[in-house]
Parts: structure tokens; sequence; C-alpha cells
């Protein structure tokens, strides 16, 4: 049993974010299917990317199941240009236990505070 997960580049209106992710395919039968999809924000001063909104979903693939985590952007004086990302982290599980595990990662939009 294997399964592959997918990340979708973040979308934005004004100043609501939103990123989906999910479970792309399975392979085999697994008893369930979990997934979670993070939308993610790249902090310039402590260089890491921290979670602005987190959504999760546990049904199994046919063909495809997603979730969207959705946020609210907040611009400050002086704040810099911010990179946005989805990030997939999945695990299928059979009827003995957990299977493996997977996670995906969407390519970086990079919204402007200006």
């Amino acid at each position: 049993m294997s399964s592959t997960f997918n990340a979708l580049k973040p979308n934005h209106s004004g100043s609501r974010m939103t990123g989906t992710g999910g479970i792309k395919t399975c392979v085999g039968a697994p008893a369930a299917c979990h997934s979670e999809s993070d939308l993610e924000f790249y902090n310039n001063f402590s260089r890491m990317w921290m979670t602005a909104a987190t959504s999760r979903q546990a049904q199994c693939a046919p063909p495809l199941r997603s979730s969207t985590a959705a946020a609210t952007r907040v611009n400050h004086p002086g704040d810099l240009g911010v990179g946005w990302r989805t990030m997939t982290i999945g695990t299928p599980v059979s009827s003995g236990g957990q299977v493996g595990g997977g996670d995906a990662e969407s390519l970086v939009l990079f919204v402007s505070c200006a």
C-alpha cells in the first residue's frame, strides 16, 4: 500500500490567503488516510517557515481528497514582501496500523506588502 500527496501553490484575494492540499492517490486498500495541510509563511526575522493555518481531512482517495487552510494576512508599516507555501503531510493506515507516510510542498507564492 502506498499513497502520494499534493500541495497546491497558495492563492490570495486581498488579505485572505488559502492553501489547499491532500491525498492525491492511494494504492491498495487503506483502512484510513489522514492528511494535514498547513498554510505557511516565511518569517524573515527567524528565517523559518511558520504555520498560519491548518486543515485536516481523513477520507481515503478516490481520486483526490483535499482540504483548504485559510488565514488573514496582516501587514504592518515597513513589512517586506512575504513568501507563502502549502505543506501537506499524510499517513495511510491499514487494518494492522500505520503503513507509511509522505508529504508534499507547493511552490512559493511571493506577496508584496506594499
